[in-house]
């Protein structure tokens, strides 16, 4: 496995081998019992599980690190699902179709046999951290060498199960270090031998037991085996002219013209059932193709379809036959897919398919989607949904079978359709994974407040012109004329104003003698006062001499106001926006060693509950603090808000006095 962060190198599957058949008998449906259990395959099927990669962060030789070597499989099915047999996991592949982003792929995996709680998850960690006891069991291994993994994108689960012949070496657990180890004698395996992985889908479907229902099954196989041009490998690890099966049911057919390619061969059985039987190739991926990490292994894969047509059925359960392949035609299967269900319905029960599985983030309208729900009588149908399977529904009845569900917090479970044909009612599950979106700090900004006071003492009629200007523009001015009398009876004064200390905020005094509207007198002096008036009255008073006959001491600058404002109190304010309906903490590190933290619910009250849904979404709060500073900066002011699921945002400025 080869991970953005360093290179790992073990796999291992404590797995007995599968006794290989080359063909099943296929008996009519059987009443189905409730084992209170249910496959991974069945629930992949029915869309309530889902397995993604992950990050884990852990301590690996006194260091902390975090890569993507963990498998989340989610669980939003009733009852525990179990992994019953290495499961093969296919990342999404550009041959695919429609064709996935060639950069939005991972590591194909293999998942060794556990079982994952009921509307709950479980984590898989990769095998060779494991082993070294830096991660925890359960484990995953690794089954695609030339290819980084990532976080954050989902497998394919098509009911491929891992080749027989593989299953002993990932069942012996050992590692003697980086070159001698389980994943490496894998890796050493698909080096050398045609390794074919069969899927067959769907892997769950229902139908009702009226003669002539249809079931459309795709078979995928893969030679997941790679070309090295190790001069010192001999085998060839192409498959050409290896055979491909499947089995027809007893009293089934193959409905006409739904062939993709017309099997080589079909053999009848004395049951009544039939063996289809495509020839193949499959070559191996070239190692040489993948030098580009990022990018999957070229695998072409082969692909056959066709639809099945059922007898009439009574109600109850069957299997389907596992999908073969046998790459040396020696008649011994190489690898079987996984056995796909059939749940078979009373006639004129509605069959129902609530779709998915969905995916999205908090905020997301999704898309719940009922149309393939069908009714065997041919009856109208009304739908209603329960967006998280909590039993409380969230429509009322509709004829129209899709619906738009928002999700206002991350959410990982299952959504819940009922149809009723207006006699019978049917639900289905659908797997729903709403992932958090991490919230976003906008607009910081530092503000002063203050009014501005000018005062002038000295020859009389002399004039003043005062600006105040940021990076902005002006903010205010004044003017004001020496008259006879006291100084502060004769001041001017601005309103309260607001600016941000973001800018570079200036005050200037123009002193103009020379076009006096009465002339003053041609020598003296003017002595001069800015007065800076706070909030809360405090004054700061600056001061400068005005000559008239000197003309340097005509234009007076404080060049940047920010120390005035830094001890009397600053004033933050920023954005904070969720796309959820998460609560928000705010935490303000204002440089100076010192810090305030703030809590802001989504409903005002009380903290959200986990998974909660229907608050205020987007949660948009503008925030403000006044924070007071003894001057030495510059300061680098930091905002960093967190949402309730962890989801983190940081904004900084830098606050200068100089």
């Amino acid at each position: 496995m080869r991970a953005f962060s360093f290179k790992l190198t073990v796999f291992i599957v404590l797995v007995a081998a599968v006794t290989a058949v080359s063909s099943v008998h296929i008996g009519p449906p059987v009443p189905r019992g409730d084992s209170g259990t249910m496959t991974f395959w069945e629930a992949a099927g029915r869309g309530l599980v889902t397995a993604t990669v992950v990050n884990e962060t852990y301590d690996r030789d006194g260091h902390t690190v975090t890569s993507p070597v963990g498998i989340r499989v989610e669980n939003a099915a009733t009852v525990p699902v179990e992994v019953t047999e290495p499961a093969v996991l296919m990342s999404p592949h550009p041959l695919a179709s429609p064709r996935p982003n060639p950069m939005r792929t991972t590591q194909d995996g293999v998942l060794a046999v556990q079982t994952i709680p009921a509307g709950g998850s479980l984590l898989y960690s990769y095998e060779e951290e494991v082993l070294q006891g830096f991660l925890p069991k359960p484990s995953w291994w690794c089954s695609e060498e030339f290819q980084f993994t990532q976080a954050d994108i989902r497998y394919r689960i098509g009911g491929e199960t891992l080749p027989f012949a593989a299953r002993p070496i990932l069942a012996n657990a050992h590692y003697d270090g980086p070159d001698s180890n389980t994943q490496s004698d894998f890796w050493a395996y698909l080096h050398a031998n045609a390794t074919v992985v069969v899927g067959k889908e769907p892997l769950w479907t229902q139908i009702d037991g009226k003669a002539g229902a249809r079931i459309h099954v795709t078979i995928d196989a893969t030679n997941i085996a790679v070309y090295t041009f190790d001069d010192a490998i001999t085998a060839d690890v192409n498959v050409t002219h290896g055979v491909l099966e499947d089995d027809v049911p007893a009293g089934w057919s193959v409905e006409e013209g739904s062939y993709s390619v017309a099997p080589d061969g079909i053999v009848a059985h004395p049951d009544g059932s039939h063996t289809l039987r495509w020839f193949v190739d499959l070559p191996a991926a070239l190692a040489s193709g993948s030098d580009d990490p990022r990018y999957p292994s070229a695998y072409e894969p082969v692909i056959r379809s066709y639809t099945l047509v059922s007898p009439a059925l009574g109600a109850g359960r069957m299997e389907l036959s596992r999908a073969r392949s046998d790459m040396d035609a020696n008649g011994v299967p190489d690898a079987t897919s996984a056995a796909p269900l059939v749940d078979v319905v009373a006639v004129g029960v509605p069959v129902p398919d609530a779709g998915g599985p969905y995916t999205g983030h908090e905020g997301d309208t999704i898309l719940l989607n009922a149309t393939r729900s069908s009714d065997p009588d041919g009856d109208s149908l009304s739908f209603r949904w329960d967006f998280t399977g909590d039993g409380e529904f969230d429509t009322t009845w509709s004829p129209t079978p899709t619906v738009a569900a928002r999700y206002t917090d991350d959410f990982s479970g299952a959504a819940v359709v009922e149809v009723s044909d207006g006699t019978h009612v049917a639900t289905a599950r659908a797997a729903v994974s709403i992932a958090n979106s991490p919230p976003e700090a906008r607009q910081l900004d530092a503000v002063a407040e203050a009014s501005f006071r000018i005062e002038m003492a000295g020859e009389k009629w002399h004039d003043l012109t005062f600006t105040l200007a940021s990076d902005a523009g002006v903010l205010a001015s004044l003017n004001l004329i020496r008259r006879p009398g006291s100084p502060a009876s004769q001041a001017a004064t601005t309103g309260l104003v607001t600016f941000s200390l973001h800018d570079h905020v200036t005050a200037t005094l123009a002193y103009t003698p020379d076009n006096d509207p009465v002339n003053g007198g041609p020598r003296g002096d003017n002595p001069a006062w800015i007065i800076v008036v706070f909030p809360d009255g405090h004054e700061v008073r600056i001061h400068h001499n005005f000559n008239v006959r000197h003309g340097s001491t005509w234009t007076w600058t404080e060049a940047d106001l920010a120390a005035f404002f830094l001890h009397a109190g600053v004033t933050f304010r920023a954005s904070l926006r969720d796309p959820g309906s998460d609560d928000l903490t705010a935490t303000w590190d204002f440089g100076d060693g010192t810090s305030v933290t703030q809590m802001f619910f989504n409903n005002r009250v009380s903290p959200d509950p986990w998974q909660s849904q229907g608050g205020t979404a987007p949660f948009v709060k503008d925030v403000s603090i006044v924070h007071a500073y003894d001057p030495a900066g510059p300061f680098l002011v930091t905002l960093t808000v967190r949402d309730d699921d962890g989801g983190v945002a940081t904004t900084t400025l830098v606050l200068s006095n100089a």
